[in-house]
């Protein structure tokens, strides 16, 4: 029941998303907006993200063999596009099927490969936490005028703002941070304090964990090539539409931070809706009209979630054939 609710919810977040950014479209304009593409560069964008994924495979043999479990990268790779493709079918999926794939394919126990998982999620997360830092701290007007337009009610009339919302929330910061500090012995003390120390302890023991791994070094720079692979497949993409391909690369970053938004949200579909909508508005700052950032979004993620979809299942037929033959060895 408790699962039935949780996807009734990410089903109904995208469904509001895609009914927001979908709601007025002119369905036929949109078919030929993505027809007149030039879609050599859709291709780059789909041949670097799979390179991505393919280092990804690569980095996490190096969290297997630090187990003492000897992977190949191709099986790896199998699991990574398995979990994809589940990703696209069932919400949240992709990490379970990811560990039972390498358990057909090499053996592994479930809850080790659930394990490394967690270490990947958690380097992950930190790095893009940093990228996005970065990004904010490059941009910080453009994002911030995003946050206006988007997240709050305050509009701009004779090219000054109405409410300063930089103050207001500098002054809520302020005020929670004094709270937290008079109120700092009775919250140790709560369940939830509990919680959140125990979540963030569980990040810092993931972290050290690339301690064990061959060359740490080499699991960083992997890690920081995946992200640059995703910036670099929109960045490629973005030259595949004519009102779109005077963006430049800084640019690109400002969609890339805000669209990452749309992938955190919990959405069926890898970001269905939210995706589109994030990196739909974040266009909307550099002059791209709503009907072109829809269609920019929708090629983007529909060009991935069909390739992914294709190489999962061909990754998934691949697994059974090797379990196959690995029993028959057996035998």
């Amino acid at each position: 029941m408790k699962k039935l609710i949780q996807y009734g919810i990410i089903l109904g977040i995208g469904g509001v998303f895609l009914f927001f950014v979908f709601r007025d479209t002119n369905w036929n304009a949109l078919f030929e907006k993505m027809a007149a593409a030039n879609f050599s560069w859709l291709l780059l964008g789909v041949v670097i993200s799979i390179l991505s994924h393919w280092i990804r495979a690569y980095r996490a043999t190096q969290l297997y063999e630090a187990m003492h479990f000897k992977v190949s990268t191709t099986h790896s790779f199998y699991a990574v596009l398995v979990g994809y493709m589940m990703n696209y079918i069932i919400p949240r999926a992709g990490e379970i099927s990811r560990c039972a794939a390498l358990s057909k394919t090499d053996d592994l126990p479930l809850e080790k490969s659930l394990g490394s998982v967690v270490t990947e999620r958690i380097v992950d997360m930190v790095l893009l936490m940093i990228i996005l830092g970065i990004i904010f701290l490059m941009q910080f007007d453009l994002i911030s005028d995003f946050i206006t337009k988007t997240l709050s009610n305050s509009n701009v009339e004779n090219g000054k703002d109405v409410t300063n919302w930089k103050l207001i929330a500098l002054g809520i910061l302020a005020g929670f941070g004094a709270l937290v500090f008079i109120f700092r012995r009775k919250l140790v003390q709560t369940k939830l304090f509990i919680r959140i120390f125990g979540l963030i302890q569980g990040f810092g023991d993931g972290l050290l964990s690339i301690r064990h791994v061959r060359n740490p070094l080499q699991f960083i720079l992997l890690s920081i090539a995946i992200w640059v692979g995703y910036i670099l497949m929109m960045y490629f993409c973005l030259f595949a539409m004519e009102p779109t391909s005077h963006l430049s690369f800084a640019d690109c970053l400002i969609v890339f931070a805000i669209g990452t938004i749309g992938i955190v949200l919990p959405a069926p579909g890898a970001g269905a809706g939210t995706y589109h909508f994030f990196v739909m508005q974040s266009l909307l700052l550099f002059g791209v009209a709503k009907e072109d950032g829809i269609a920019y979004a929708t090629m983007v993620h529909g060009i991935q979630m069909i390739v992914l979809l294709i190489l999962g299942a061909i990754a998934s037929v691949l697994v059974v054939a090797q379990q196959k033959k690995k029993i028959n060895e057996q035998a």
